[in-house]
């Protein structure tokens, strides 16, 4: 009897066993579950960390972009006051040579007028001479003056200030030049101001032709 109990109670024993063994290989499963749990978890972090990773990133662009900005602003408004500077620099410069060679022309002004002479022609003469003296001023600095006197209307560089009925000329001409004009090399920087000739009325030319035939029966 003693022999039989001491099988049973082997023969219980033995799932014990099994069960251990069991256990002895769920470690190993459970190593694998908790490596996979880890991963998934990693990979939660990063989808977690990702959109902060993308946000610093443009922060830190955004940033550069705004210094970038800033200097060019910066050097753009450095810019414009050396620009101002420079041209205001070169117009004193220009202003004082000017001055300087026209000086001479007031000094001959002066002497005429502190001549006294009742000689019309003299008078002239040294005004003439002054006229020239300015003029070769001028064109040393590229201004020429717009030749108008005899040539067709141009409105480009003439300016009309009235219309004469003309039979001497043809329509659309300058007859007579009230003001001088000016060019700078290619630029007009004063137009001529000039009178046109027109075309004469119907009637006009009539009574023209009247007052001819009969200066000629005369």
């Amino acid at each position: 009897m003693s022999s039989e109990k001491q099988t049973l109670t082997d023969e219980k024993d033995k799932p014990s066993a099994s069960s251990s063994s069991d256990d002895a290989d769920n470690p190993e499963d459970s190593a694998e579950t908790d490596g996979l749990e880890s991963e998934q978890d990693a990979t939660a972090d990063e989808a977690e960390d990702e959109p902060v990773d993308e946000l610093t990133t443009a922060k830190r662009e955004a940033a550069q972009l705004q210094d970038r900005y800033l200097r060019a602003v910066a050097e753009l408004d450095n810019f414009r006051k050396r620009t101002v500077k420079a041209r205001a620099e070169t117009r004193d410069d220009t202003l004082r040579d000017i001055l300087l060679q026209i000086a001479p022309l007031l000094d001959n002004l002066r002497r005429a007028l502190a001549q006294e002479t009742e000689d019309a022609a003299a008078v002239r003469q040294g005004v003439e001479i002054i006229v020239t003296q300015f003029k070769e001023i001028l064109a040393g600095y590229g201004l020429q003056e717009i030749e108008a006197m005899g040539k067709p209307f141009d409105p480009n560089e003439h300016e009309a200030m009235m219309q004469v009925p003309s039979a001497e000329h043809e329509p659309g001409m300058v007859i007579q030049e009230t003001e001088k004009g000016f060019r700078l090399r290619d630029k007009v920087v004063r137009p001529s101001r000039v009178i046109v000739s027109s075309q004469l009325d119907e009637s006009e030319s009539s009574k023209d032709k009247s007052d001819t035939v009969e200066e000629g029966q005369e």
